[in-house]
């Protein structure tokens, strides 16, 4: 067996035993099914028992954001501090889950448990200022990691997303009462845009800091689906498990649309809450990976100029090189001007 198959077959076994995922699709609900088992292995299960004893969620989420950060600060002209540094990410990380806690006011979690400073930074550490990151982004094909990140982040946005309800009911300024579908629209998406916003905002990822504009206010269809996205996602979690009754309409669809081997018939809503959770992974992912293959596909045609046939005429002329002949010295010691030869002539056609 040579090295390629010995590597191919050990990320196989770890890869089964990280996400036990099977490649057998009898029917098309079996995608919900499993990324459902999937999310609940990442929100259960600990990276290690003894010596990373934090979930693998959290930790999946650090990786990806360095991957993120990689990306936003690679076109940096000038070198800045760690902490600086440091400290732009841990905002890209940690912007949407704090402004969340302060509106439903309840302290961020960085604030009252050290877990995510156990997380976040090491795994900091160790991908971007060793430049792991910046060199995963370079070599990984284009179309693999866009689709593989774009789905990745469905997974980490989704279960943000389907556990806003939860938080709301918790919170300590009595918005839980009063809370309502435009309340749900607006903290899905300001849960997964608000790092980014703040980042942005204030030129985190540049040499200096200054004010500027978040990519997000600029518009556009796809600068604003993380936006948009997040509170659709939000608003068919909601439906799929009926948190509200003023979209049961869109209930009683979603209930005639899915198949009958995803409802669960102990469930209040269409599906249980963790079906509905897959089923936000899913659309959330797929239209981040709509999103990457149109941006790689512009990209690709505004690389390529468009050549005219009068570029093509100049770009002839520009490679017929005057050829000059070689610099004589002439008695008096000075150099006597290269005479140009004349172009070769054209045979004349019969």
């Amino acid at each position: 067996m040579s090295l390629f198959e010995q590597l191919t077959e050990l990320i196989a076994q770890q890869t089964s035993r990280l996400a036990p995922l099977t490649l057998t699709v009898p029917n098309p609900t079996t995608s919900i099914f499993q990324v459902s088992k999937l999310i609940d292995h990442l929100t259960t299960t600990p990276v290690h028992q003894v010596y990373l004893p934090y979930l693998r969620f959290g930790a999946l989420h650090a990786v990806r954001v360095t991957t993120v950060w990689a990306g936003m600060i690679k076109g940096r002209k000038g070198k800045v501090g760690l902490l600086q540094d440091l400290f732009g990410y841990l905002v890209m990380a940690w912007g949407g889950s704090t402004v969340v806690s302060l509106l439903l006011g309840q302290p961020p979690t960085w604030l009252v448990s050290p877990t995510p400073w156990l997380i976040y930074p090491p795994t900091y550490l160790l991908l971007v200022p060793t430049g792991l990151s910046p060199y995963f982004i370079k070599t990984c094909p284009a179309i693999i990691f866009t689709l593989v990140t774009a789905y990745e982040d469905g997974i980490s946005r989704s279960t943000t997303i389907s556990a806003l309800p939860t938080l709301i009911g918790a919170s300590t300024n009595g918005l839980g009462t009063n809370a309502n579908l435009w309340t749900y629209v607006l903290l899905s998406a300001l849960a997964v845009t608000s790092g980014g916003i703040f980042v942005s905002l204030f030129g985190l990822n540049e040499d200096s800091w200054k004010i500027g504009v978040p990519g997000v206010l600029k518009g556009g269809v796809l600068g604003t689906l993380d936006a948009w996205g997040a509170s659709l996602v939000g608003i068919t979690y909601l439906a799929l498990t009926r948190h509200t009754d003023s979209i049961s309409p869109f209930s009683d669809v979603l209930d005639t649309i899915l198949p009958q081997d995803v409802k669960h018939d102990s469930a209040k809503g269409v599906v249980s809450p963790a079906h509905g959770r897959a089923i936000g992974a899913l659309l959330f992912g797929t239209l981040l990976a709509i999103r990457g293959i149109v941006v790689l596909w512009k990209g690709r045609r505004t690389s390529v100029p468009k050549v005219s046939k009068k570029t093509e005429l100049l770009i002839t002329e520009e490679k017929e090189s005057v050829v000059k002949s070689p610099v004589q010295v002439r008695p008096d010691g000075k150099r006597a001007t290269p005479r140009k030869s004349p172009r070769p002539s054209k045979p004349k056609t019969q």
